[in-house]
């Protein structure tokens, strides 16, 4: 029997577009692709997830990967809750699993400064049963170890458990722990995979 709906968040629950971000920030083409460069698809950005270094020291090595747009990577760096936004379905999908009688979790990469910047936006983790970020335990999915430790923090059964998440290796990395995962697509994919799964193991 199915007990707990283990969630990612980011592509499943929130949105992530930092180019619309620094977009609607005034940013031109040339300096979007040399922050992201810099900073959000740099290995630093794992890194942030993962908690190997302080919110301050990620942004600094940000800035010494492209010294001549410190002004802008220091900008994009203060705006990134902009680059979030909750999807409309969250409350609705969260709150019928609960009604069901279901136990809801979070497992998500997610670093701290991020956290600080989109506490709004992830106002649902006030409804979830328990939550696991990356940086907090200094590991990332898809390590087997991450999974594993929120099995034992929330003593769960893997095999009562699903996880979805928009990255198929994370998926791979929950299998391999004996959760039942689902690679989300959309909303209306995810919710006919969980029911169908809930159904098989009724």
């Amino acid at each position: 029997m199915i007990k707990n709906i283990i969630f990612d968040i980011g592509k499943v629950l929130v949105s992530y577009e930092p180019d619309i971000m620094m977009k609607d920030l005034g940013f031109d083409d040339d300096i979007i692709g040399r922050v992201n460069k810099a900073l959000f698809e740099n290995e630093l950005w794992e890194q942030s997830d993962q908690g190997l270094f302080s919110p301050s020291e990620i942004l600094q090595k940000a800035i010494d990967n492209d010294t001549d747009i410190k002004d802008y990577i220091v900008k994009a760096w203060e705006n990134v809750g902009k680059s979030i936004a909750r999807y409309d379905y969250v409350y609705d999908w969260i709150n019928t699993y609960k009604d069901n009688g279901y136990n809801v979790y979070i497992l998500s990469n997610y670093s701290k400064h991020t956290l600080e910047h989109t506490k709004e936006q992830l106002s649902f983790l006030s409804l979830m049963d328990g939550v696991v970020f990356s940086y907090e335990c200094k590991l990332m999915k898809p390590m087997e170890e991450i999974y594993n430790l929120l099995l034992e923090k929330y003593d769960l059964v893997p095999e009562e458990c699903i996880f979805i998440d928009d990255r198929p290796v994370n998926i791979e990395g929950a299998k391999k722990c004996g959760i039942n995962g689902i690679v989300f697509k959309d909303y209306n994919q995810a919710k006919r995979d969980i029911a169908a799964i809930c159904n098989k193991y009724k």
